[in-house]
């Protein structure tokens, strides 16, 4: 980073953004003015846009300076240019193929027990991802999401259980703004077994190729990983789309829905409250 300017800059700017929190029933949500994030809540992502642009995680269209590192030895390990946590990365596939967890599960959870420090989220293509064309993870620091954050004084002690595997359980996330499902288990090959049978019940919208999800992931303890898959009902929120004073611009992606809103617009990050907060993040999530 000392040597790509542009992104050194960004994250310097990153220190003096505005962030509040909300109490929003027995959750916290925070809210984080960050007007470098304009380029991806803003994201066109229909299929035409998509095919008009070159893919700007393929390694020859990124910018010189994004250099990065091999990850499992078929990702690159890079500086998230447009950050929203202290430390962020973006790990996308080292060639190109479009964005599905399936397949990729487990190599998200050999990242989350090589990488113990950090925060690893999924958006699936409809879910806040601004590249569905091209398969990646993200990951960033830790304690700031409020989901993660809270989990073990809050969330952890909620949890329901709704099936044991071998190796490890998938619980019932209780407690939060929306639903969610918990997987918990110490190794990748057993939270894949597991996170199969949740992704088998949930839905594939029509004319798409996945359920719409996103994912948070981390270490809970050296022997324990932990993985939150929650299941989305819709990509935006109405309040995007619409005209005026009523229009609210955020585009939920896995930060959001963990409890961390996103508004590149001042005038967003004002008007924020309560009880917009809990209305996007449960219109957007599934009850």
């Amino acid at each position: 980073m000392t040597c790509w300017s542009d992104a050194r800059k960004k994250y310097e700017q990153l220190d003096q953004v505005l962030t509040k929190e909300l109490a929003v029933d027995n959750c916290h949500v925070g809210v984080q003015y960050n007007p470098v994030r304009m380029v991806s809540t803003g994201a066109k992502v229909d299929a035409k846009t998509i095919r008009r642009r070159s893919c700007f995680l393929c390694e020859m269209n990124r910018p010189a300076d994004q250099t990065g590192m091999p990850l499992l030895g078929k990702y690159h390990f890079l500086l998230n240019p447009n950050p929203i946590l202290p430390r962020h990365y973006t790990i996308p596939l080292r060639h190109h193929n479009r964005q599905q967890i399936q397949g990729h599960y487990e190599d998200l959870m050999k990242m989350v027990k090589k990488l113990d420090n950090l925060l690893f989220f999924y958006n699936g293509p409809l879910c806040g991802a601004s590249a569905p064309d091209h398969m990646h993870f993200q990951a960033g620091s830790r304690g700031v999401v409020p989901l993660e954050r809270d989990w073990k004084e809050v969330y952890r002690p909620q949890m329901s259980c709704l099936r044991k595997g071998d190796g490890g359980t998938v619980y019932q996330l209780n407690g939060y703004l929306c639903a969610g499902y918990v997987i918990i288990a110490s190794t990748a090959e057993a939270h894949e077994a597991l996170f199969d049978s949740v992704y088998s019940m949930l839905p594939v919208p029509e004319g798409e190729y996945e359920p719409m999800m996103n994912i948070l992931a981390w270490a809970d303890s050296e022997e324990e990983l932990v993985s939150v898959v929650l299941p989305r009902a819709k990509h935006r929120p109405d309040c995007y789309h619409a005209e005026g004073d009523a229009k609210t611009l955020v585009s939920p992606g896995a930060l959001d829905m963990g409890g961390l809103l996103i508004t590149p617009r001042e005038e967003d990050f004002k008007k924020m409250n309560a009880q917009l907060a809990k209305a996007i993040i449960q219109e957007c999530g599934v009850e």
